[in-house]
């Protein structure tokens, strides 16, 4: 990349720099720290528009709010790749939401790119090779190497090339109302505030394999985690492991001397403070009354029973892995599994299959004819 971005820290140079913008396209990226604070923060925001690059310092005294008058400005379009992360990390921190959007990487995949990372499009598209050095870097140093700045800078200085080129593919193929829709979908995406999110434990790699009462030794485990992430502005994977607190709810051990048989346990919950609270949130869990243990799945939709209409099924799996074929589309694109089980159930049941949560339009008006439907 020939041009260097432009560093943008105060609220003025950030309106000088946006009264350009006019009618976009704007190309949005953030950075955050993730891997190296908790909870994490953004802490870059990258803007392209006009053939210039920007680098955006939200960790400086600026106001953002010519920026957020602009995102959410459904009159400029607004591109980002694999934008879910990127809405819901601007949303918590600063409030922030989108109108205009266009995900280069739901685009790629409407067009049948079978490799739809920004590197792996960069390269197809512009011969461009894309340098992954920083991809685990504290975003939160100042100042930004130049290397760093360089780095980031690229994550949207191509995107409104790629953009331009997606649209005319998705146009080509009759497509674009198919990613609309998805975009709108994103565009709706809020962040649930920490405080409130009390089902984190569910998202623990192996809970769905515990017995209610295990957790609701998980809950309580995983509650302490996060006080000591947040004590210690670490993310939680880094003061105990998701596999360490399952193997803790599994074992239940009771006593000091009992963590010290657990393999690969971390010395700093062996022994001392943290072990006694870590043994005191195990006691608290087994303690917990059988109408407070925690029901066991995920939430939402119940998973699939063994009453579910497997000939039904297996013919519209078949269906969607015919159409996915010839659309050149990956079939998991086109009906997830659970969106697949829920038709088949809501068949079965006599409902409208069109309802199914998390069906989309596009989708139903492919999948209909599988099940001898108008799309409706």
């Amino acid at each position: 990349m020939e041009r260097q971005a432009t560093w943008i820290d105060r609220t003025d140079a950030l309106e000088d720099t946006l009264s350009e913008l006019g009618k976009g396209p704007l190309a949005v990226d953030t950075e955050a720290d993730s891997l190296h604070h908790y909870p994490e923060k953004v802490c870059l925001i990258q803007l392209s528009f006009g053939g210039r690059d920007y680098l955006v310092d939200p960790l400086a005294e600026l106001s953002l709010d010519p920026l957020a008058q602009r995102l959410a400005d459904g009159s400029i379009v607004k591109i980002l790749h694999g934008a879910d992360y990127d809405l819901r990390m601007l949303h918590r921190g600063f409030g922030i939401t989108f109108a205009g959007l266009f995900d280069t990487m739901i685009a790629a995949r409407f067009v049948g790119e079978v490799r739809f990372g920004l590197a792996a499009l960069l390269e197809d598209y512009f011969d461009v090779p894309m340098d992954k050095k920083f991809q685990r870097a504290d975003w939160s140093l100042r100042p930004l190497t130049p290397e760093m700045a360089c780095y980031a800078a690229m994550d949207t200085h191509y995107l409104i090339p790629l953009y331009e080129k997606l649209l005319a593919r998705l146009d080509d193929l009759g497509r674009r109302s198919w990613a609309a829709e998805e975009f709108e979908r994103l565009e709706r995406i809020r962040t649930v505030p920490r405080a409130a999110a009390e089902d984190g434990f569910r998202r623990v790699k192996g809970a769905g394999k515990l017995d209610r009462r295990r957790l609701a030794v998980l809950r309580e485990l995983w509650t302490l985690r996060e006080t000591y992430a947040c004590r210690l502005d670490r993310p939680p994977f880094r003061v105990l492991h998701d596999e360490r607190l399952i193997d803790l709810a599994q074992r239940l051990p009771q006593r000091v001397d009992d963590l010290k048989l657990l393999e690969k346990f971390p010395r700093p919950w062996r022994e001392g403070r943290r072990a006694v609270e870590l043994l005191d949130a195990i006691h608290k869990g087994q303690c917990a009354p059988r109408e407070d243990w925690p029901t066991r799945g995920k939430g939402g939709r119940p998973r699939t029973g063994p009453k579910t209409p497997d000939e039904r099924l297996l013919a519209l799996r078949a269906h969607r892995d015919r159409i996915a074929e010839e659309f050149s589309l990956e079939p998991s694109l086109l009906g997830p599994r659970a969106v697949l089980e829920q038709i088949a159930e809501r068949l079965a049941a006599g409902k409208d299959p069109a309802d199914t949560p998390e069906l989309r339009r596009w989708q139903w008006e492919l999948l209909a004819q599988g099940v001898g439907l108008a799309p409706g």
